[in-house]
Parts: C-alpha cells; structure tokens; sequence
C-alpha cells in the first residue's frame, strides 16, 4: 500500500470506525429499547388493558340482565304485575338504550309474554323485526336448556334470526352481530320462566376502535390493527370491518391466539413477505372467550431507528469524505519527498547517478534524501572503479580465451614444420611428402583460426546483418532440406512436422541457419551413433515457436543451469560459444531460446520469435 493509503486506513481505523462502532451499539440499543418498551410492554399491555374493558362491559350487561330477572321473576309469579316489570325494566340504567339490542321474556310454557328492541336500531324497521319475534320458543334449544340447568347460559357470537334475515350472508356491520345472555327465571311452583337478551356488539367494537386510536395518536403508528376473535379464530370484531367473520392469517399467528392463556406477544409475516408484531390478551371463557389482539408492522415500529440509521450513515459518509479529503491533503505533504526520492531512485536504477534530491520533509526525510545523495555519489565512484575493474577482468579472460583456443590450432602447424624443417635438414627423400602435409595442416588449422574469430565476434553482440519476412513453415522446409545436404553421410534423421499455416516472421536468413546448425550440431556430437531430430513449428497470438526435438541421451542435470553461458561446454573441444551465440542471435530478433526438457531420449529447445506485421 502506498503511504497515503496507509495514512488513510489508518485515520479510517482511529476515527471512523470507533464512529461506526458507537453507531451500530446505538442503533442496537435503540431497537432494543423500542422492542422492550413497544413490543414487550406497550402491545401486550394496551391489549390487556382495553380486554379488561370489554370483560367489564359485558360484567356490566350481565349485572343488569340479573337485575332484569329478579324483576321479570315478581312478574312471572303475578302476571297481573306485567305492566309494572315493563316500567321497571325502563328504569335501568342503559339496558335498552346502550347495552342491549333485544330483550325477551317467557313464561314456563315458553309463551313470549314481553319483548323490546333496543333504542340504537332502526325505529323504522320495527315492524319488521317484530315479524321475526315468535310467539312462543318451547322448541328452542336455549330456552330447554335454560328450564334444564340454573345459571347464566350464553349463546355464541354472531347474528340472530330474532333481529336479521338472511343469516347465512356475512355482514361487516357491527350493529348486526350480538352476542346473546340466558338467564332462567325461577318461579315458586314448576318450571322456571326464561329471559333472553341480545348484548349490541356495537359497544364492543368501539372499545376495539378506541385503542387504535391510542395506536395512532399516542404510537403513530397508523397500520396499526386492534381485533377480537374467537376460540375458533374467527374474527368477532375488527378495526378493518372488511375482516368481519373471517378467519386469522397466518395460521402460524391464528395458532398463537388460540393457544393464548395469558397475555403475551409475538412476531408473524404476511403473505406479501411484510413482518408484523402483535400484543394479545385472552379473557372470559367458553362462549364468551375472546382474545384482543394488536398488531402493527415492524417499518413503522421501528421507523424512528431507520430514520436516525439514515442520518447516522449519511453522518459517516461525510465524515468518511472530509477525512479522505483532509488525508489527500496532508498525506500529499509527507508523499512529495517520497514521490522525489521515487524518481530520483529511478534515475539510479537507469544509470544516471549524478542525481540529487532537495533535503525536505521534515527532519526525517530530510535525513533520508541526504543519505541518498551520499549513496548517489558513492554509487557513481563505486561505478567508475567497477567499470574499470571489469573491463580488465574483460579483456585478461577474453586474451586467455583467445590465447587457448588459437594455441591449439597452432601446436600442430609447428609439429608439422619442426618435422619438415628436421627431414631437409637430414635429406629426407620424405620431404615432399611432409611438406605437402604442413600445407594441408596449415589450411586446416587457419580455418579452425576463422571459426575461433568468428565465434569471438558473434558473442560480442554482432546484430543480425538483413531481415526479411518469411512464412515460417516455407523457410524451415528449405532449412531441413539445406542441413540434410551438409549432414549427409552422418548418422542423422531430419523431420519437419510443421504446423504454423500462413505464419510470417522477419528473421536473417543466415544468423538464424546458424542458430539451427548449432543445436543439429550439439545434438549430432551427442550421440555418435545416430539421432532422431524433429522440428516442429506451432503459433499462438503473437509470437510463433519452433520446437526441435532429439531422441539422444539428454543435457546432464548439473549442465542445463549453464548452457546458454559464454565458454561453458561438456565436450572435449570446441569454444563453448555456440548456445550463448545461439541466445545472443535469437534475442537479437526480439525473440528466446531456452531448453524446455530433457530427458533420456528426448531433449527439446524451443525457439520463440515475434510474429510479423500483415
């Protein structure tokens, strides 16, 4: 990483994410506080709070249906005083006006002797419901089981056909569901009499809609749904009329409240994915049990801690951007000198030591750019006495080269001259004949003179004297054909499998012939007996390789690391310059030459050479 990045990443690490930490533990708290204060308390105890409403309001209604019964039991006893009982059942306190829909009274024969409809209905459609009033209810499976059993019998929520045709329609008006109260009517003598009464469901559901008014106006929370259901889950009183008589969703949820026995809460998803908390709180039993239920989404829950992440995040992108701003600026300080010393370093590895960068930075980097001009400078006398050095060392290697190659072509032009010399010297009809033989050795030996020069001058770096363009494959062709001639005779098999189509490539014809004369060469002294040598060429997206393979015994381990080196060679005689020549002439056309493997019969060197421009 670059200084920079460093003093970056470490600003990063020391102010913004101690920042983001504060602000995760935050948000964390704050959810926290909102699920124990909203999710864990408030829910459950609004459900439990306004459940204790409607249990009191229906207490309320069951306290004046007993006081209703002890009048309507004087009543039945003196059917003369019936006249008395209406007048009296009007002096209770909102019995007909608030809290019932219906009263009816029979006798212990089951002869309707009175009934009122409540004041909230329609006084229009009374007539109509006086229709539906039977005159008498004997057959009636509650009034049976009033005359049966004593107590307080309650009838299961719902329509009534005493109110309402048309009962297997579902209705979302609350005014038209009841929930119903029995009561006997015990007499001195016989069966009991038996007072029937419809409690107006309206009442409940205001109590319903009054907390979700404290959702909305106290929580703000306006999705926010209050309901009442049923031991079978069916809601009884709803916020959203629509859901009147239908079943809770999700079952998982639907499970939750039936199972409730106490007040609690929990967490469900509906069917579009959206999650929700809810509060309950079951009260009454048998018919009249209920369960309260709140039930609000979680974005607006937890709406006040999205807003304040929003904000949080919005905080650190900001920071984060004034600080990477106040980093580029500072850091810029700090890497100037750097950035000099970068390019002053450069110049030094190019070879320009007379460089100098201005001592600035601070004390530290002013002492970092003195000791480098000091290196500089030491690098530059360093240099001078090492160019030196090696040019000596240069030339006594290259004179000892010289000096014991070119002895050897000589050692047999003298034995032969000394031989000569002594023959004339002694008259020796042989003189002739050794003479004849002196020339030839000299022939012989001032060519292998020319063969040592010219090695000498390939290794010095002599440049391939005229490209021109070629298809590979074509020029190989008429190389295997040329090296095939000059190794007639010899116990060497030349293939060519070639493979490189219309490839191009701009060589010397002549320097490149003699990079494939040498590894025919090498691989020809390798192995006296015979040996198998396939070229092959193959190309790829822009250079072009030529493989050639031998099947002879394979480069020894300990040589392949020293090749291509100048004077290094395994055989008995020769310059060892032929594959540092080899490499000097390759890499003179852009190209490498390397040894790819070798093993026990098959040893591969592979030519790499740039292709040509269409």
């Amino acid at each position: 990483m670059s200084l920079a990045s460093r003093f970056l990443v470490t600003l990063v690490v020391t102010a913004v994410l101690p920042l983001v930490l504060y602000g995760w533990l935050s948000l964390r708290s704050m959810r926290d506080q909102i699920d124990e204060q909203v999710v864990r308390v408030f829910l459950p105890q609004l459900a439990s709070d306004h459940a204790e409403k409607i249990e009191a309001h229906l207490q309320q209604v069951d306290q004046a249906c007993a006081v209703v019964r002890e009048i309507a039991r004087r009543a039945l006893a003196n059917p003369s005083d019936m006249a008395v009982f209406e007048e009296q059942v009007e002096l209770v306190p909102d019995l007909l006006d608030n809290h019932l829909d219906l009263l009816m009274l029979a006798d212990p024969l089951g002869n309707v002797v009175y009934w009122q409809d409540g004041m909230r209905l329609d006084p229009s459609a009374h007539g109509r419901r006086a229709a539906l009033i039977p005159e008498n209810v004997r057959g009636e499976a509650w009034f049976e089981r009033a005359q049966a059993e004593r107590g307080a019998q309650f009838l299961p929520w719902g329509r009534s056909r005493y109110l309402h045709r048309g009962l297997h329609q579902r209705s979302m008006d609350p005014g038209q569901h009841h929930l119903g109260i029995v009561l006997d009517v015990p007499q001195p003598t016989g069966p009991p009499g038996v007072l029937f009464a419809l409690l107006r469901w309206a009442e409940v559901q205001r109590i319903v809609d009054e907390a979700r008014e404290v959702l909305v106006d106290r929580a703000q929370l306006p999705s926010a749904q209050v309901f009442l259901v049923d031991a079978d889950g069916i809601v009884c009183a709803h916020t959203d009329r629509a859901r009147y008589g239908l079943p809770v969703t999700p079952a998982d949820f639907a499970a939750h409240l039936q199972g409730a026995t106490a007040s609690g809460r929990c967490a469900f998803a509906t069917a579009d994915h959206e999650h929700w908390r809810a509060g309950f709180a079951p009260f009454g039993r048998g018919a009249r049990g209920f369960v309260l239920g709140v039930v609000a989404p979680e974005a607006e829950l937890f709406a006040p801690s999205d807003a304040f992440a929003r904000v949080w995040l919005l905080a650190i992108g900001f920071s984060v951007a004034v600080l990477v701003l106040w980093s580029l600026l500072a850091s810029r300080t700090i890497v100037s000198p750097v950035r000099a010393l970068v390019a002053a370093t450069r110049r030094v590895a190019r070879g320009d030591l007379a460089v100098a960068v201005a001592a600035r930075g601070g004390p530290e980097l002013g002492e970092l750019a003195s000791s480098f001009n000091l290196m500089a400078s030491e690098l530059a006398v360093g240099r001078e006495r090492l160019a030196s050095a090696e040019r000596e060392q240069a030339w006594a290697e290259m004179a000892r080269q010289v000096a014991h190659e070119v002895k050897n072509p000589l050692q047999p032009m003298r034995l032969a001259a000394q031989l000569l010399q002594r023959a004339r010297k002694e008259g020796d009809a042989r003189a002739e004949a050794i003479a004849e033989r002196l020339a030839r050795t000299v022939l012989e030996q001032t060519d292998q003179l020319d063969r040592i020069a010219s090695d000498f001058r390939a290794v010095a770096g002599v440049a391939p004297a005229a490209r021109s363009t070629v298809h590979l494959d074509d020029w190989l062709e008429e190389l295997c054909d040329q090296k095939r001639d000059l190794f007639a005779g010899k116990s060497l098999r030349l293939d060519l499998a070639a493979d490189a189509g219309s490839a191009r490539v701009a060589i010397d014809r002549a320097a490149m012939a003699r990079v494939f004369g040498n590894l025919l060469q090498n691989a020809a002294d390798a192995s006296p007996s015979g040996v198998t040598i396939q070229v092959r060429s193959e190309v790829g997206a822009t250079r072009a390789a030529i493989r050639v393979v031998d099947d002879g015994p394979g480069v020894p381990q300990a040589a392949r690391e020293h090749l291509f080196e100048p004077y290094f060679t395994t055989k008995s005689s020769g310059t060892g310059l032929g594959l540092a020549i080899c490499r000097r002439l390759v890499e003179a056309h852009g190209g490498s030459i390397h040894l790819e493997r070798s093993v026990p019969g098959e040893t591969v060197f592979v030519i790499e050479l740039p292709l040509a421009a269409e």
